[in-house]
């Protein structure tokens, strides 16, 4: 939720206010074979909120993680990796 402020006859959205909780999202994707920057963004309401950093390996395959902060638990998170990587949302 944003709060709503008048300066100088216009409208201003507030992204945090007191009352405001947030909450953290980790953004895990696994893959065969490794991914440019272009395959591991991380979006919410279409704008990027980060890139998946690379995180080692695990069982063979190519693990990378990102961490975003979000208003709201229920938004929704997408991500521009193939449809042949695994996405894990925690």
């Amino acid at each position: 939720m944003t709060a709503q402020l008048e300066l100088d006859g216009q409208k201003v959205k507030q992204m945090f206010t007191t009352d405001n909780t947030t909450t953290s999202k980790t953004v895990k994707i696994f893959a065969p074979f490794r991914l440019n920057a272009a395959q591991r963004k991380v979006m919410a309401d279409g704008k990027l909120l980060n890139v998946a950093a690379p995180a080692g390996r695990q069982q063979g395959d190519y693990l990378y993680s990102a961490t975003v902060t979000l208003l709201r638990e229920n938004t929704a998170l997408y991500t521009t990796a193939p449809v042949w990587a695994s996405v894990e949302i925690r």
